[in-house]
């Protein structure tokens, strides 16, 4: 009799070529996990027939559908910041299967530029990062200051970086202005007036990662959990995720993935080459709500995926495999109550304003990631008690900005 130990177990996962035809898998595909569990959710088809007797029939089992779960670090590989998708970090993988896109930026570029709510005259930005030299996100809240058309209107920048504000000037339209120290050039083209109070935010970004959203053309994992020497293959695999970035702890990551099951077999694990850069714990994040610079103990993430299966009569199981049919990005923060005159949390939770979010996760180049969401609305907001100090709990609700834009995650 094997005796197996549940320290003992593997995870490996890949990008599929083709959906449901295993990826091969090798050493350096292993993911490093904490409680790893794998399901089978079986079709339990009873069989319901009168008889002279109240005894039960045996059942039969129908279609399986294979689930795996485990916990993540949310956190780089080292050599992110080079731009290239050869580099990745292993977790990119599990996030493309989440519904998200990557995209390699060998060069600083730009993210927005992004209205603050919705603006009766609206303005086209152009952004030019050509000469940038930025090695971090840096983010640039722009406000009219001085209402009126081109030439007379005046736009004051400030950032969350010291020393990349710039006091209010004159903007022309179609006409080019510097945007802090790094090399950001903005030009606005508008008609009419712009009016005091109208605002936006633009992300300069360096050399990384692109993780957004997309609505088709999704890719699937293959993903192998090994349970002390029994493994189990899951291709045509989809998933979901959630986030818990805890102020002094390292950011985790809860996924949950769906995919075809296959009969597990006994099999040697492998010993995989794990990425060896460790978590940053959660600190010096540079979280901003709004640009509001919000005392906040804990953000949480919900991709909020929906994966449906596909019955089919002509295939294994009697189903085709299975298939990511929505999300519903959702999360909360946890802020410390501040005065309404400091910023004004509950009339920003009564109009359902729109309302950039930011923060990251680490600050050494090759292993930060941040979360840039440009249309972030409060769905909720109570008191609650911290150690003593006033704090409310904060529901947000992540809606796309224009369309497959509500959250990027950044890694660089």
């Amino acid at each position: 009799m094997s005796v197996l130990l549940t320290r003992r177990a593997v995870v490996q996962v890949g990008i599929e070529g083709a959906y449901n035809v295993p990826a091969v898998l090798g050493l350096n595909d292993g993911v490093l996990v904490a409680d790893p569990t794998y399901t089978v959710e079986p079709n339990v088809l009873e069989r319901e027939f009168t008889r002279d007797s109240l005894s039960v029939t045996p059942h039969i089992i129908g279609r399986k559908l294979a689930r795996m779960e485990f916990q993540t670090e949310l956190r780089g590989n080292g050599k992110q910041n080079s731009g290239l998708k050869a580099d990745a970090a292993i977790i990119t993988r599990l996030m493309r299967a989440c519904g998200y896109k990557l995209t390699g930026n060998p060069d600083p570029g730009v993210k927005g530029v992004f209205d603050f709510g919705d603006h009766a005259n609206r303005v086209s930005w152009a952004a030019d990062a050509s000469n940038a030299t930025n090695t971090d996100v840096i983010a640039y809240f722009l406000a009219v200051t001085t209402g009126g058309a081109s030439g007379t209107a005046q736009i004051e920048v400030t950032s969350d970086i010291a020393g990349e504000e710039s006091a209010a000037a004159v903007v022309t339209s179609a006409a080019p202005f510097d945007v802090g120290t790094k090399g950001l050039v903005l030009t606005p083209t508008f008609n009419g007036d712009l009016v005091v109070g109208q605002r936006w935010v633009v992300y300069l970004v360096p050399p990384g990662l692109s993780l957004d959203p997309i609505s088709d053309d999704f890719e699937s994992v293959t993903l192998v959990m090994y349970k002390d020497g029994v493994k189990h293959l899951m291709p045509g695999a989809f998933g979901t995720f959630e986030i818990d970035a805890t102020a002094g702890n390292f950011a985790t990551i809860n996924w949950t993935f769906t995919g075809t099951y296959s009969k597990p077999i006994d099999e040697d694990m492998p010993n995989p080459d794990y990425e060896r850069t460790l978590p940053s714990q959660v600190e010096l994040a540079r979280l901003r709500l709004h640009d509001f610079a919000a005392v906040v103990e804990q953000f949480t993430f919900n991709q909020g995926n929906d994966v449906q299966i596909r019955p089919d009569v002509s295939s294994s199981e009697g189903y085709i495999g299975t298939r990511l049919v929505a999300r519903n990005p959702e999360g909360g923060v946890n802020p410390e109550a501040d005065r309404v005159a400091n910023y004004d949390f509950w009339e920003k939770l009564s109009t359902a304003e729109r309302m950039p979010f930011q923060m990251r996760v680490g600050s050494d180049p090759g292993n930060t990631v941040w979360v840039l969401a440009p249309g972030t609305q409060y769905t909720g907001l109570t008191y609650t008690d911290r150690n003593g100090i006033l704090a409310y709990d904060a529901g947000l609700k992540f809606p796309a900005y224009n369309d497959d834009d509500e959250v990027c995650f950044f890694f660089c």
